[in-house]
């Protein structure tokens, strides 16, 4: 289950200063019926330092998360969350100008 293709990351463009919701919505590419139990996020700096954390909302299949990067670069975001026995994991770059 992934909301994006294998090896394609998303990238996600904030101004400085902003402050926003990123959203992800994860697929089944069996169209079996699933329910995310758990949802966490990491936004992680360039130097590797987690500069935010925490729970995600989950809506049905959709992530959600409100982020405002305290600097200009870039980060990833991690979203990592349980279906049934599985913990899966999603990245997407976020750039800061």
């Amino acid at each position: 289950m992934k909301n994006t293709e294998k090896g394609m990351a998303m990238n996600v463009t904030f101004d400085f200063g902003e402050t926003k919701h990123v959203r992800i919505e994860v697929l089944s590419r069996n169209n079996e019926p699933f329910e995310i139990f758990d949802a966490t996020y990491e936004l992680v700096s360039e130097g590797g330092e987690v500069e935010d954390s925490g729970i995600a909302v989950i809506n049905e299949h959709v992530l959600d998360v409100l982020l405002g990067p305290k600097k200009t670069g870039m980060y990833k975001l991690r979203f990592m969350y349980h279906i049934g026995d599985q913990t899966l994991i999603e990245e997407l770059n976020v750039v800061v100008v």
